[in-house]
């Protein structure tokens, strides 16, 4: 609970941390924070912003450290008793919102505090504090009856036990299952690298010399792609897509059905006619109906090109023995891609893998975000870690610190499934300058010892979508971290993230860093050339199946979470769903209900579709870029991006913050431009 030591504001205690020590320092801080809450609350003294807003913004600063070092060992290092304490500190976190929220008397006292704004002189960003401070007590149920609240504070309690277990669920299979491989020829197509991975995968599971594909993406996406044993390959890809689906202790069905009927109840608690309706009221797209239009209208102009691709995979695929004349089917769709790439393309995986290893993709990260930001990057060779193989480097810019960044890239026993980024410290300046701390995370297969990690471009994309993000933490300028970056309209979050993609693109940067890991030879202007078509053909995330179709099926399930009370099975929303729009069979779900993590335990319920918003976005913030004199380096542009886009935060609504930049409000065509498709009106 005590403040960090050391530099940069001090860093996180994350070294072997115990999980019964940091369940009581949760309970401690909980209560920590709920006596301030309490104080303020019941303050005698007339209501002012200091005494009220800048008092709430304030308090519970013990609870922030120690839900740092919390939230870091349960996604990263959830085993012994870790997950028993999660399960047992969300009600408890859960509860403490609530109570916060439906403190009438703070409430009150804010809502004065707001009435005599204007006499009382307020900057525009303490007004901003208070309306956003009102704001997110209301939408958790301040100014309802007694018996609601009530109602609500279970809800939340339940939810919150419910999004655990059903995290927890992924990470037990993800640890346990894995499909060995006793044969050599199983690793036929594999490359050397990764059959020492999965060597060495099989030892950890206590069967040395055999094989192992463990059930991580990391493993499971390259055996798809290039084993040519068709019948492993479908073993591999039902482990893979049935996570959460087998029945037992680790079904998550149950638990995203509860879920959806409970989210429905809290909507109708809140006076909304379904959760979608709720969640989107402080998003961009302001209604379901307005996100849904967009993905049906992007699903329309993507239907013909994704069947068409189908197509071209069964073409080589009826050329192949080992279908023998059978019809496609979603275990053979990346392994045929990858054989039409090579074939029409000329653009072997392989090839590509061999000039990304990781540590140039992070200095080719490093280096573009130095000349579009300004920023430099140091090794902090002494921080406290979860695990050795984190790194960890402190940010600056003209020789200034302004945060820190960790590295947490390869996947492990106790670690949350997928690439993502994680706020531990926000970045603030109202009671003294607070720097921010950022984490990247992923699952990415550790390679054999002493050499190595080489990335497919989809893993190098990744980590600079996941480091855009750490970027738009990192530039806040928000005096208060309730406006900070996280903070943002959820369509709006992925936009940094989005746009940061297009300088792994840049040629400059390639010819710079994209390098054989053994001969150091530069990545061939042709390759580069077959890359760019290759990934015009496959098309970005947001315009293909696998990501619209979920979206869309995302949107339905929250449109009937009513509190109607009536069941949803949302297994058959969602075969229901593939079936009326067309979906081609031989293409599978990367997010099928049973693993979304998205929309069951983070912030995308009904916000999947938010990636195309963003993608949207991204695209048209690209051109704006790719007109100016500088392009994607252009010094004032990137000042604009900075100024208007990364550093303001919750300041600015979202739509807002777009125009200032752009000087339009989003428009679709750059995005459907860019892949040669059809913008529908």
């Amino acid at each position: 609970m005590a403040p960090w030591a050391g530099p940069h504001g001090g860093l996180p205690p994350l070294a072997g941390v115990n999980p019964t020590a940091l369940e009581e320092a949760m309970r401690s801080a909980i209560e920590a924070k709920r006596a301030e809450v309490q104080a303020i609350s019941s303050n005698t003294a007339p209501p002012s912003f200091e005494n009220t807003a800048a008092a709430l913004e304030n308090c519970g600063r013990a609870l922030g450290r120690v839900l740092c070092v919390h939230r870091v060992y349960a996604n990263s290092l959830s085993l012994g008793d870790m997950p028993g304490v999660e399960q047992r500190i969300a009600p408890m976190l859960a509860a403490l919102d609530d109570e916060i929220a439906h403190d009438e008397r703070l409430y009150s006292r804010l809502n004065a505090v707001w009435d005599q704004r204007a006499a009382a002189g307020l900057t525009p960003e303490q007004q901003r504090l208070l309306e956003v401070q009102r704001k997110r007590m209301q939408r958790k149920g301040a100014g309802l009856a007694v018996s609601a609240k009530a109602r609500l504070a279970q809800i939340n309690a339940r939810l919150a036990s419910l999004s655990t277990q059903y995290n927890q669920n992924l990470m037990h299979e993800a640890g346990t299952q894995a499909v060995f491989i006793e044969d050599l020829s199983g690793l036929d197509g594999l490359p050397e690298a990764q059959r020492q991975a999965a060597a060495a995968a099989a030892a950890d599971k206590g069967r040395p010399g055999i094989w192992a594909i463990p059930n991580a993406r990391g493993a499971v996406w390259p055996f798809l792609t290039l084993a040519t044993r068709r019948d492993l390959r479908e073993q591999v890809w039902r482990m893979w897509t049935n996570r959460g689906d087998n029945a037992g202790a680790f079904d998550n069905k149950p638990i995203a059905a509860e879920i959806l009927l409970l989210r429905g109840e809290l909507a109708r608690l809140m006076g909304y006619p379904s959760f979608a309706h709720y969640a989107l009221a402080e998003r961009m797209a302001r209604t379901p109906e307005t996100a849904m239009a967009l993905l049906e209208g992007t699903w329309t102009s993507v239907k013909a090109a994704a069947h068409a691709q189908i197509a071209d995979y069964q073409a080589i695929a009826d050329k192949d023995p080992a279908v023998e004349g059978a019809r496609l089917a979603p275990w053979d769709r990346q392994f045929y891609a990858e054989k039409l790439r090579r074939e029409r393309f000329n653009l072997d995986g392989d090839a590509v893998k061999a000039h990304l290893p990781l540590e140039a993709v992070l200095q080719a990260m490093f280096w573009a975000a130095g000349r579009v930001h300004g920023l430099s990057f140091k090794p902090i060779a002494d921080a406290p870690l979860v695990h050795p193989s984190v790194r960890v480097y402190e940010v600056s810019r003209d020789g200034d610190a302004v945060g820190v960044i960790y590295f947490d890239l390869f996947n492990r026993a106790g670690k949350a499934h997928g690439s993502y980024q994680m706020q531990y410290r926000e970045a603030e300046n109202f009671r003294g300058r607070v720097l921010p701390i950022s984490g990247i995370y992923s699952t990415f297969a550790p390679p054999p010892e002493g050499q190595p990690a080489l990335l497919p471009w989809e893993y190098a994309n990744v980590f600079f979508h996941e480091f855009g993000h750490a970027l738009h933490m990192l530039h806040c300028t928000s005096s208060y971290a309730s406006l900070g970056s996280q903070h943002v309209a959820w369509d709006f979050v992925e936009l940094p993230a989005l746009i940061n993609e297009r300088w792994l693109r840049d040629r400059d940067l390639l010819g710079r860093f994209a390098r054989h890991h053994i001969t150091g030879e530069p990545m061939p202007t042709e390759l580069i050339d077959r890359i760019e078509q290759g990934l015009k053909y496959d098309r970005i995330f947001s315009l293909n199946p696998d990501f619209l179709l979920p979206a869309i099926v995302d949107m339905r399930l929250h449109l009937m979470a009513d509190g109607s009370g009536q069941p949803i099975d949302p297994v058959q929303v969602e075969n229901d769903t593939l079936a009326e729009l067309g979906m081609p069979p031989a293409w599978d779900l990367i997010m099928r209900v049973t693993h979304n993590f998205h929309i069951f335990i983070g912030g995308y319920a009904a916000g999947l579709y938010s990636y195309l918003w963003a993608d949207v976005m991204a695209a048209d913030a690209v051109e704006t870029f790719e007109r100016s004199p500088g392009s994607i380096y252009d010094v004032a542009t990137s000042k604009a991006w900075i100024d208007n886009i990364l550093s303001v935060g919750h300041r600015v609504p979202a739509d807002e913050a777009f125009h200032h930049f752009a000087g339009h409000d989003p428009d679709p065509s750059p995005l459907h431009r860019r892949f040669g498709l059809q913008t529908t009106p």
